[in-house]
Parts: structure tokens; sequence; C-alpha cells
């Protein structure tokens, strides 16, 4: 099967004329009526729906996966339902704009202990309950003024805003991502973009310019194609006021601090950016599942590893919320029947062809000179085995699976020598903070019957508020706060330009919300439904097509058919 041809990358000339083309519209988008921008939103998304099949399709054909098995399913939920969910949900927001001035929180408010407003934003909606049946999100604001509501939607509450221009540089593992980020910027923050999307994924570019095709013909759109060069020349183009980047720390700092190393130490010892200007980013991460000791079920267990194994498979493995480094207590009897049975749901699914440049060379250096690799399949050409790597020592900080994010298919293995739960929690949260790089998102799997005991509970909170992570899941995959939209995605707001981590800035936040600290997402470890990210899912294509269906159009009738196939799963 053969992968599109790379998309030709614009001449200088025609990427001038598209930004100053933006230029010149984007104080007019600005200060658009929200009910004409919420218009384009409908428009748009009639759209996506149209071209979903094909969407989905051409990411199948891309990442090699039959379009007819279970595992298609993640084309449609990673691509054209992710997008259509938040095209819905940012149309709510601004119907409420419309209305009453911020869009609707969908939640409880509470203030913590420490001064924090803590905001639920999902469940948005009663669909939402059957969708992840028990799970909620909350978003975590910088301490204000007491009792005062959060911040929300402030572009909306200017009487003249200023225009800007915004380069968008897109990911390419995702194929929503792109899309994704273009739409934050333009009904969130209010920008007109020019979307450059990445050689990886340019094959879903034409679909992008037929459903964004009513934002491009207003003049508040571009999509161009190329690589690092005409990246470099839009970040630096004298009218482009503002960069987001989803990708990695090395292209951000490329642009940040210029390309030669000796140069952008210099710079960083001056703290003398070559780029003036906002970025906001998603840089990737090294996911942390840390696994509390306690008293699990077989079932418990069973689902665990499932669901981990899950997190290892999905997208072959290039996702920034891939579980990479499973945190365990050191001689903990549940962790050779927690590791068994990941390695045994791993060795039940096909290696996957790997996609995306430089997974084999970093497959090589993290798989050289280990103490314990551990394979499960056979790789055949172009695609790479699941990996298990264990022996690692907790108290080097120099171990690169520490400090390289793998972004291919291995799990490592770290053990702590704490074995208390309660002890193990602070030592595990020390060492995600002080030793991982990264600042994107982490998981705490706990025990459910320990749940119960109010004094587990409080040290489980402080060290949720202790972890420095964008997204903390607990018994949840953290992608889950990617896929509900209300909750905004980023890295957590401690990191800098000079040490930038996972990156600084939000996206998809529905809600609008502003002074964001961390989310919380929170769920139950066993569930009726088989989650969508399994390998063993059986019916996940069908679930995603309804989906799509469903997000592109919300009733009863496509929830009970969602149902009916997320039950056969």
């Amino acid at each position: 099967m053969e992968i599109a041809v790379e998309m030709p990358a614009a001449p200088t000339e025609d990427l001038d004329r598209k930004v100053w083309q933006l230029r010149e519209a984007a104080e007019r988008f600005a200060r658009e009526p929200v009910l004409k921008k919420l218009g384009w939103l409908y428009q748009v998304r009639e759209r996506v729906a149209r071209a979903a099949e094909r969407w989905a399709a051409a990411t199948c054909e891309h990442t090699r996966v039959d379009a007819n098995a279970p595992v298609a399913g993640e084309a449609w939920i990673l691509g054209p339902v992710a997008t259509l969910r938040t095209l819905r949900l940012l149309s709510a927001a601004l119907s409420d704009i419309q209305r009453a001035g911020a869009p609707r929180l969908p939640g409880k408010m509470r203030t913590l202990d420490n001064g924090q407003l803590a905001v639920r934003v999902f469940p948005a909606a009663l669909f939402d309950h059957g969708m992840l049946p028990g799970v909620h999100t909350e978003v975590r604001l910088n301490p204000g003024p007491g009792g005062t509501p959060p911040a929300q939607a402030s572009f909306y509450q200017q009487a003249a805003p200023q225009g800007k221009v915004a380069v968008v540089l897109g990911a390419g593992n995702v194929s929503s991502i792109p899309a994704l980020d273009t739409l934050h910027k333009l009904f969130v923050e209010g920008q007109v973009v020019i979307l450059k999307l990445n050689p990886v994924n340019d094959y879903v570019g034409p679909i992008f310019e037929e459903v964004m095709k009513p934002l491009i013909d207003q003049g508040y759109l571009a999509i161009v194609y190329g690589g690092a060069e005409v990246g470099s020349q839009l970040c630096n183009h004298p009218q482009v006021d503002e960069v987001h980047i989803t990708g990695s720390d090395r292209t951000h700092d490329a642009i940040v601090w210029g390309q030669d190393k000796a140069e952008r130490e210099r710079r960083r010892s001056l703290r003398q950016p070559l780029l003036q200007k906002r970025i906001t980013s998603e840089l990737g991460n090294i996911t942390p599942l840390v696994v509390v000791p306690g008293p699990y079920t077989d079932s418990e267990i069973a689902a665990m590893g499932e669901s981990i194994a899950g997190m290892v498979t999905q997208n072959a493995s290039f996702n920034c919320v891939s579980a990479k480094l499973l945190v365990l207590p050191r001689g903990w009897d549940g962790s050779e029947r927690l590791i068994g049975t990941i390695g045994s749901v791993l060795s039940q699914v096909a290696p996957r062809y790997a996609y995306y440049p430089g997974a084999r060379e970093r497959y090589q250096a993290l798989t050289r000179e280990v103490e314990s690799v551990q394979v499960f399949g056979k790789a055949t050409e172009g695609t790479l085995p699941w990996t298990l790597i264990r022996g690692l020592d907790p108290e080097d900080k120099s171990v690169l699976h520490f400090r390289m994010e793998p972004f291919c298919c291995i799990l490592s293995v770290v053990e702590l020598k704490e074995s208390e739960p309660g002890a193990f929690l602070r030592a595990a949260t020390k060492f995600c903070n002080d030793t991982l790089w990264g600042t994107l998102n982490a998981m705490l799997f706990v025990p459910p019957a320990r749940l119960d005991d109010p004094g587990f509970n409080l040290e489980l909170e402080a060290n949720v508020r202790r972890l420095r992570y964008g997204v903390v899941g607990i018994n949840q995959w953290s992608a889950v706060g990617y896929a509900v939209g209300t909750a905004p995605w980023g890295g957590h707001p401690s990191t800098t330009l000079a040490d930038i981590q996972s990156g600084q800035g939000w996206v998809h936040n529905s809600c609008m919300l502003e002074g964001i600290e961390k989310c919380v997402v929170r769920g139950p470890l066993t569930s009726p439904f088989r989650p969508l990210w399994s390998p063993l899912h059986r019916t996940c294509h069908l679930v995603g097509r309804e989906l799509c269906a469903f997000e592109a159009e919300p009733d009863v009738w496509r929830l009970s058919k969602l149902g009916f196939h997320a039950l056969r799963g």
C-alpha cells in the first residue's frame, strides 16, 4: 500500500502573499459579530461530517491499517470525531457568549483549601454521562481573589479587539491536532491563521482545504505545506504576531533560540530569544503511569493491564500521551501480575507500521545496553515490536529513558524502593517532577478499595497538587483530557522558554477558561464498556463511525446505536 506523495512546499512569494492577505483580514475577523462566526462553525461542521469517511480512510492508508478492521476506529476517533466534537462545543460556547457574554460552565465549582478554584468541565451534557460513565474532568485555576468567578473568554470582552496573525505549525502524528489548534486560535483567541502542515501528515491537507473552505474563502485561514525552512520563514515573517507549535522541543528551541547550538546557548544565558513573539506550544512528554500498591482484584488488574497496553499500542505509540514509563513499588507482589497482563495483551497485537520519522533510531538507542528487553510479536519490514524494558535505576537521572521521549513502541518500567502507599506516592511524585522530562500529562492508578480511606484520599490529593503536569489522570488515561474538548490541553505552566519541557499555553478549552494550572481527569478503574483504546476491542471501527454521526448531530437514536456497538466491544 503506497503512502500519498508529499505535498510541494509553498514558494516564498506565495507565503508572503498569504501572510499579507491574512494581515489585511485580521482586524476584520477580530471584530466580526459572534453570529457570523457561529455560521462559519456550522458550515465547517457540516463539511467535516461529509468528508469524515474519506478522512478516516486516508489516515488508515497512511498508517497502513485495514480500514475494515477494529483498529481503524482510531482513525475515526483521532480525526473527524475529535474535530466534530470541538466544532460542536465551540458553537455552543459562542452561542452562550452571544446570549450571556461567556461560555456556560457545565459543572459545579469548588474552592480548594489552597485557594484554587476548581471547575467541573466534563461531563458537559447529559449524553456525556453515557459515553464515559463515571468519568469527570476538573480544571484547577491559579488562586485569585476569594469568591470571584473564573476569568473566561477575555477576547470576547473587548469592544474593539486588535486583529492578529498566527502561524500554526501542525503536528504530524494525529490528524485532528492541526485542525483543533487552528480552531482554538481562530475562535478562542480571535486570530487569523496560516496553518503549515507537517510533511508527515500533509496527506490530510486537501481534506482540510475542503472542510475549512468557508474560512479560507473569507481570507481568515490559509493552509500551506513544507518542512522546517517554510516554518522558519513563517515564524520570522514581520507580519506574523504569534506562533503555535505542536511538535518537538528541538523544533521549538531552534525557532526561539536559533539553529546553531552555540548561538542557542549564548542567547539562553543572556535571556535574549531570537524570536521576539508570543509562542505557545505542546511538545511531547515521557508519560509516567504510577501504580500505587494495594489490594487489586483480579478483574481490576486485568482491566488496568489491558488499558495500559492500549495506551502503548494506539496509533502505533506515536502519541505524546502514550504510556511510556510504568512506575512501580519495588517488591510489590502485584507488579508481576500487572506486567504479565500487559505482556499477554501486547502478545495478541500485531506490530504496527512505524510511520513516524526517526522511530527506528530512537528504538535502537533505547534498547541498547539495557538490563532487560522483552519483545512481543515479530517485527516485519517497516514495523517495530512492542517492547518492555526493565531494570532502570531510578536514582540515576542520566538514564536515557528518563530524558528522551521514545515516540515509538516502547514501555519502560522503573521500580522505587518505597512500598507503603503514602510514601510511595510521595516518592513517585518527586521522581516524576524532578527526574523525568516533560510536563504534559501523568497518571496515577490507585486501588479502588483505598478510596474509602479519608487519610489516603488526603495523601492522593496532596500529590495531585504537587505533580507538575498539565493533565493528571486518576484511574483513567490522561488522553481523555485531550478528547473531551471542554478541558484545556497543554503542559504545566511552571515551564520557561529556556527550559520549555512540554510547552506553554493551552488549546482546546471550549469553556475559554483563563489562569489555568492543571486539569484532573478521574474515573472508575473498571467500566461496563471496554475502553476504545484497548487493542482487543472488537467493534472500535463501528463505534468510531457511530461516534462521528453522533458528534455531527447528537440525538438519542444515534447514542443508542453507539451504545450497542460499544457494549459488543
